[in-house]
């Protein structure tokens, strides 16, 4: 497309603060049209030292901004900071440590490691943990034709926290960065360069 409306980058990790940079470069970045961030970005340190023209660049992050965390998720986060001496925690951080402790709780509910068991315990657990309330309400006891809603919600967490921060200012830290979208979240109007 010779004149895109929107630009996201797919390629990950630090990688994807090459292809920025040198789309910022070359007059298509961040600062020039609405770019949507790997979200290793969100590593502001990083995203600033590799993509120093990447302002204006959105991120999608998973879970709520750090000023919104509960309890779980703030001694997560302690933790992560402490052993991995990064900034803060990656929302992959986040995921997989619910993921761990959401199975561990199931297996103590279901008083068995067999899948059957785990299942109808997943099916009907609340868990309190770093990303949030996680329940899976579409299942065997509620399908998706029953619910009114799509066949995807089986066995899925209908209400995650997932968000677009924007960085609106050079050098800006992403646990600072305003939030963009949802409107439930949002912190601040997106500024769309270029358009």
């Amino acid at each position: 497309m010779e004149n895109p409306d929107f630009i996201a980058v797919y390629t990950t990790g630090e990688a994807s603060f090459n292809f920025q940079q040198q789309a910022a470069d070359a007059g298509i970045g961040p600062g020039d049209i609405p770019f949507l961030c790997n979200q290793v970005a969100l590593e502001s340190q990083s995203y600033w030292t590799n993509v120093p023209d990447g302002n204006y660049c959105f991120v999608r992050r998973i879970g709520l901004p750090s000023n919104l965390y509960n309890d779980v998720a703030k001694a997560f986060e302690a933790r992560y900071i402490e052993v991995t001496g990064k900034q803060a925690a990656e929302s992959y951080a986040l995921e997989a440590y619910d993921s761990i402790v959401i199975l561990a709780q199931a297996i103590n509910e279901a008083g068995s490691t067999e899948a059957e068991a785990i299942i109808t315990a997943l099916e009907n657990i609340e868990y309190e943990g770093a990303l949030g309330t996680i329940t899976f309400p579409i299942n065997r006891n509620n399908d998706p034709a029953t619910a009114g809603v799509e066949d995807k919600w089986w066995h899925q967490f209908p209400d995650p926290a997932i968000t677009i921060v924007q960085y609106q200012e050079e050098g800006q830290d992403s646990t600072v960065a305003p939030i963009v979208f949802p409107s439930t979240y949002q912190t601040a109007e997106a500024i769309l360069v270029g358009r």
